[in-house]
């Protein structure tokens, strides 16, 4: 409804794959101009074994990325 007031829309879509993979190809595919993704506050030592997404996704696009904690 918010978005909707602003004159905005939003759509929703589920892609299979890893995000790195699939999102910069979509935001390329229509011409996206922010990425906006929440990111969360993992330590160090976690980040290093299991990765980021957030991270990933940073190096990935081609786009600015806002991250939203």
């Amino acid at each position: 409804r918010t978005l909707g007031a602003a004159g905005l829309t939003a759509d929703t879509r589920i892609a299979p794959g890893e995000p790195e993979d699939v999102l910069p190809s979509v935001a390329a595919a229509e011409g996206f101009g922010l990425l906006v993704m929440g990111a969360y506050g993992h330590s160090r030592i976690r980040s290093l074994i299991i990765g980021s997404t957030t991270t990933a996704m940073v190096q990935a696009v081609r786009i600015p990325v806002l991250m939203y904690r």
